[in-house]
């Protein structure tokens, strides 16, 4: 059987086997490389305070690294088309290793921030593939495979502050820096278990309903940009690309290799046109199109040499940005961006802030460094126990991923009027089960919502979301800070900011029933088209 032949089969998710290394991989790099984003304030917080910088200042130099951080996640998807998630996350998590190490030997706020936002450039390039890999990889397992995925993060943000207030004591700043950069160096051991997971599909069969769509041309990241709807429950349905009539050369001579390789189709049109399933037709013709399109391009491509080849190589990725941005035209995916925007932005910002807050209140830096070790422990429970049983038929994704937001904005507000550690502490715990609960849901509703064929045009779209986002709303927090001259008030700010998630997730049923409205009236244009 021919490559052009076995591509065209229905196959479907692996759902384990080599998919558990991915896992495995995703999890070593997620402990190891956001460390460096968590535990800034606890590295930096010596040389920032000796520098006698203010708090927009430093919400400046740490959101500038997550603006870096998301927004090359808009880049994720087509550089992985080109290159492989393999090659993308291993160079992504080395330079990142090597940034770390130059920053932890700068000697001014503007070094620091220089090499501090290169270091959140190549750290998001070598992480984002993760979260993309895993949905392609599993479809009944995919909340166990997201579970090993979040316990990284959660015990990378468990480890980090009391390693680094160790190697700090130890070892000074740069000791310290170079340590961790050395360890950081580790995570490309996860990068290369990410095979394509076009290597290990399974056939489809009878009892495996759900089909993973794979592209004529077998290339890793593949993916469709299609305007996909969930029903009222948010179930995934079958992503469709714009119906549409094909015409000219290019389309009769899609529909005649269509037609070949898909009989019983053909036989329906003939029949009658009540009996045509149109979105098997119009997604069979367009990937012929895409086909013969790709064709065209290898065949440029290979007459190509040099700078003309990386021309058509950057026309590529350009073109696949443009096209993912379409995916802004379902409000699903607005609701889903802007949401995990105001969750993300405020507890990271409340992360970056509680050292700096802790030590105002006269407790020292090792306090606020358990005080986070607490909140990763919280954290950890919630993302393994949450995403274990998002599997579960009668589990109510949406509820609770808006009942983790409600969490964290209401012990984000409870924890400004603290004064006792102890009650900090136990706040600070309240806080980590909320938040784990509500990142740890993050993945799963993007591929629950808009379909796992679109992940990577709704993954990189709400990471440019996030960096706008950050770069914006982050300093502000760190305005209000310093124009308050009170730390609790920027926390309202916070809680207030997270409350807006919830909100806006109450309006999910409504953008689910417009956009199947919008889905109806363009296949009932289709239909007319086919009938004339």
């Amino acid at each position: 059987m021919s490559v052009d032949d076995t591509s065209r089969q229905k196959t479907r998710a692996p759902d384990g086997g080599w998919g558990w290394m991915v896992a495995f991989g995703s999890f070593l790099m997620l402990a190891l490389v956001p460390m460096i984003s968590l535990s800034f304030s606890i590295l930096f917080s010596g040389f920032l305070r000796e520098q006698k910088a203010s708090s927009t200042t430093i919400a400046w130099i740490f959101n500038l690294h997550i603006f870096n951080w998301n927004l090359v996640g808009l880049l994720t998807g087509p550089l992985a088309s080109e290159f492989g998630f393999r090659k993308v996350s291993l160079m992504g998590t080395a330079a990142a290793s090597v940034f770390l190490i130059l920053t932890s030997f700068t000697d001014s706020i503007g070094g620091l921030m220089v090499n501090f936002s290169l270091c959140g450039i190549f750290g998001g390039l070598g992480c984002k593939p993760c979260f993309i890999l895993i949905p392609m990889y599993f479809d009944k397992k995919r909340g166990q495979a997201v579970a090993i995925l979040m316990a990284g993060i959660a015990l990378g943000q468990f480890m980090g502050p009391p390693i680094v207030r160790l190697l700090l004591e130890h070892y000074a700043l740069r000791g310290a820096g170079l340590i961790i950069g050395a360890v950081l160096l580790n995570s490309c051991v996860g990068a290369a278990f990410f095979q394509p997971v076009e290597w290990h599909l399974k056939p489809y069969d009878e009892e495996t309903p759900e089909i993973l769509p794979v592209a004529d041309k077998s290339i890793e990241g593949s993916y469709m940009n299609s305007d996909e709807t969930a029903n009222d429950d948010g179930d995934d349905v079958l992503g469709r690309k714009g119906h549409r009539v094909i015409s000219g050369e290019v389309g009769r001579r899609a529909m005649q290799r269509s037609c070949s390789l898909h009989s019983d189709e053909c036989s329906s049109v003939s029949m009658a046109v009540s009996l045509i399933d149109l979105t098997s037709i119009s997604l069979i013709v367009q990937n012929e199109i895409d086909t013969l399109s790709t064709d065209k391009e290898d065949e440029e491509e290979e007459e190509a040499s040099g700078t003309n080849r990386a021309l058509l190589t950057a026309s590529r990725v350009i073109r696949s940005l443009i096209s993912d941005l379409k995916i802004f035209k379902s409000p699903r995916a607005l609701i889903i961006a802007i949401a995990g925007l105001c969750v993300a932005n405020s507890y990271l910002n409340f992360h970056m802030i509680l050292p700096f807050a802790i030590q105002n209140a006269g407790y020292s830096l090792e306090d606020a460094a358990w005080c986070m070790s607490i909140a990763a422990v919280a954290n950890l429970v919630a993302r393994l126990s949450t995403s274990s049983l998002s599997d579960c038929a009668w589990f109510n994704m949406r509820f609770v991923y808006m009942l983790g937001a409600g969490v964290v904005a209401a012990s984000t507000l409870v924890f400004s009027f603290l004064k006792d550690l102890t009650w900090m502490k136990v706040t600070m715990g309240v806080w980590g089960y909320g938040v784990g609960t509500n990142i740890s849901l993050y993945t799963l509703i993007m591929a629950k919502y808009m379909g796992v064929q679109n992940m990577a045009a709704i993954f990189g779209c709400q990471s440019l979301i996030m960096a706008f986002g950050h770069i914006t709303l982050g300093p502000l927090l760190g305005l209000i800070r310093d124009l308050s001259g009170s730390y609790a008030v920027a926390m309202w700010a916070m809680s207030a900011e997270v409350s807006i998630c919830v909100v806006l997730w109450l309006f999910m049923p409504a953008a689910i029933a417009y956009d199947k409205r919008i889905e109806a009236r363009a296949s009932s244009r289709h239909v007319d088209k086919l009938a004339e």
